[in-house]
């Protein structure tokens, strides 16, 4: 039997082909990068707000009320949590919150507040991140936004990590949890980045392939013609 497909439709078809099987690989090849970046930057998170929680003392910031904005055992709390958070640029800003009784979640100490009272949260603010889960969890481990959220303060990725009653010689009994803020533009920018250099490999291998086909093919029927005009 012979083919009357033209080399004109053999060519477009390897082509389509081709841009197919690049197409699919390259899509899983970005969503693996993609989990897997995202999980790094969580655990990167959790890692450094487990770190910053075991420098503060949970048995004095459980002890905080509204209006003690200014006392000086709140300024020290937040003196250490900004010379904690300066150890990372990513982090926008380091709070701590209570978990209460009837598991709402409220503000213990923030960070902004001596610089930006307005613009902070005050003792026993009710926090309204949706992050209720992660921070019910961050009672016993560290734990971390599982996507960017948004409240009144801005947009973000957070990790919390739990604070014991003490710092030198804790019995393990969770007092508070600490929050740091990564920013969700920085989030996705990086995701984004990381990204992209996936999406263009894979576009520049498509362009590449499909080139090489077509070229390969025109060269083969020139040769073609050549020996039909020698004999």
């Amino acid at each position: 039997m012979t083919c009357t497909c033209s080399k004109s439709t053999i060519l477009w078809v390897s082509a389509f082909l081709v841009i197919i099987i690049i197409g699919s690989l390259t899509a899983l090849a970005y969503t693996s990068s993609t989990a897997a970046i995202k999980s790094s930057v969580r655990t990167g998170l959790e890692s450094t707000a487990g770190v910053m929680a075991t420098q503060i003392n949970g048995s004095e910031v459980v002890l905080f009320k509204a209006g003690d904005e200014g006392s000086l055992k709140y300024l020290a709390v937040i003196k250490k949590l900004r010379t904690l958070r300066s150890m990372d640029d990513h982090i926008l800003n380091a709070y701590i919150l209570k978990v209460n009784p009837d598991r709402s979640v409220t503000f213990l100490a923030d960070d902004l507040y001596p610089d930006d009272p307005q613009g902070s949260a005050k003792i026993g603010e009710l926090s309204t991140a949706p992050d209720s889960m992660e921070i019910f969890a961050a009672l016993s481990r560290p734990t971390s936004s599982k996507d960017p959220y948004t409240t009144k303060y801005g947009s973000f990725m957070s990790a919390y990590a739990p604070i014991d009653d003490s710092v030198g010689d804790s019995n393990g009994n969770t007092q508070a949890v600490l929050a740091i803020d990564m920013s969700a533009t920085d989030y996705t920018d990086y995701m984004s980045g990381k990204g992209y250099l996936i999406l263009i490999t894979g576009l520049i291998s498509m362009i590449l392939a499909v080139g090489a086909i077509f070229w390969f093919g025109s060269k083969r029927g020139d040769e073609k013609k050549d020996s039909g005009r020698q004999e």
